[in-house]
């Protein structure tokens, strides 16, 4: 019996050095080059220049305040932040002193901007109450397309409530409002809010520090640029544009698609869950910081790939990278691949959404220029100058030639969103 007893002994003291041979193997496994290469790309992040407009988006929701007053608000929420994430702290502390605009659904296009037209004129009155008070809100939406970038100042927690964001539902009001003024006879004022609210868009694309910044800016100018298409079909083919659309509505370049800043910042998001989750006792044996961060990675890294760059300006659909599946560095990290995992099949469609903004502001291009031509849409077609199409877009009539259009290249869009973007003639 004792010596069943010492065999069972000595199989176990066996059991257990060869699990801690596998640990120690696993967490010393060396991290690929390629993982170590994209840690570096979205670690490298640089102040973006030019004039930050976030105290401006984080305080949108309150009249009656300058820019300093702004900025002095954002300074103490940012205090309060820093001083311990909790509950309730996802809005400004202007909240308790100064009523928040407030929506009115009456006034809402929705994200299909192409009938917002047809909604106004079926409820004029309905619209006109919703956006009265809203004049203040509206000139702040304005202000923002001069801003140069909206990256926020609120450091990620690693908490369940992650960072405080801002008010983005506030920033889809200028769709309603631009589509009254239409409908009421400011043409001139329509079109140019439209164009300013399009360059706002741009503004979070590019200028923003998280992935929601670029994912709402996409909309925004997908929204507008519907909006703007429904308004041209409507007016002369010659009808001269404000202004401010003359920067507005240029194509978009390769930087002005680029999710890397965003993805640099959910890098940084991820960093900060990690850290916050090794500070439980006992993660740190199934939770290695350097593993999962080469993981998550792999997730991320692709938008700052130099080679994504050149399938941007070519509109090609962009690679994105996946861990795709356990390695050894997995034995000593089950929880860190875990969470690698989960998010990665929906970066496809974030950097076809950014793609698919880039093509709506071409057919509005396109549309613009082939009503000003004297010959058959069909045959302009065959002239539709480069800028204005992309080596795997080119826009093509809908087949009872009222329509221009290109296949959308995002998957996720709302029930019932057509394959196609498309514009009127």
């Amino acid at each position: 019996m004792l010596r069943i007893l010492r065999g069972v002994g000595w199989a176990l003291l066996g059991l257990v050095v060869l699990v801690v041979l596998l640990w120690s193997l696993s967490r010393l496994w060396p991290l690929p080059a390629a993982q170590r290469e994209q840690v570096r790309w979205l670690e490298d992040v640089h102040p973006a220049p030019g004039k930050n407009g976030f105290a401006l988006l984080w305080t949108l929701p309150f009249d009656g305040l300058d820019p300093a007053q702004r900025e002095a608000a954002l300074a103490v929420d940012v205090r309060r932040w820093q001083a311990g994430p909790a509950p309730g702290m996802a809005d400004s502390a202007l909240a308790a002193t100064h009523p928040a605009v407030a929506l009115d659904p009456r006034g809402k296009c929705g994200p299909a901007a192409g009938d917002c037209l047809a909604k106004v004129r079926a409820d004029l009155q309905g619209f006109s109450a919703a956006h009265a008070s809203h004049l203040q809100l509206h000139a702040r939406l304005d202000s923002l397309a001069d801003v140069d970038n909206v990256d926020t100042p609120f450091v990620p927690s690693g908490t369940a409530w992650l960072m405080p964001l801002p008010n983005y539902a506030l920033l889809m009001d200028g769709t309603g409002a631009h589509a009254l003024a239409y409908v009421q006879g400011d043409i001139a004022g329509a079109l140019a809010g439209s164009c300013r609210s399009v360059q706002m868009g741009r503004r979070l694309m590019r200028g923003g520090n998280t992935l929601i910044d670029s994912m709402i800016g996409a909309a925004v100018v997908r929204t507008h640029v519907q909006l703007l298409a429904a308004m041209l079909a409507e007016l002369p083919a010659d009808q001269v544009l404000p202004a401010a659309c003359e920067r507005a509505l240029q194509p978009m370049d390769a930087d002005g698609q680029s999710l890397c800043r965003a993805m640099q910042g959910e890098f940084a998001i991820s960093k900060a869950a990690i850290d916050a989750s090794l500070q439980q006792a006992g993660t740190v044996l199934m939770l290695d910081r350097e593993h999962t961060l080469g993981r998550i990675a792999l997730n991320l890294g692709w938008a700052c790939d130099p080679a994504t760059t050149g399938r941007l300006a070519a509109d090609m659909p962009v690679v994105v990278g996946s861990v795709g599946r356990w390695d050894v560095g997995c034995l000593s990290n089950m929880i860190g691949c875990v969470l690698s995992d989960i998010a990665a099949p929906a970066y496809q469609d974030y950097a076809a959404r950014s793609q698919d903004a880039a093509a709506w502001l071409r057919l509005l291009g396109a549309q613009r220029w082939l009503r000003q031509q004297a010959d058959a849409p069909e045959q302009a077609l065959q002239r539709l100058p480069a800028h204005w199409r992309s080596p795997s877009r080119t826009p093509v009539l809908s087949a009872d030639g009222k329509h221009l259009q290109v296949p959308r290249r995002a998957r996720d869009m709302p029930a019932g969103a057509a394959p196609l973007l498309s514009v009127p003639l």
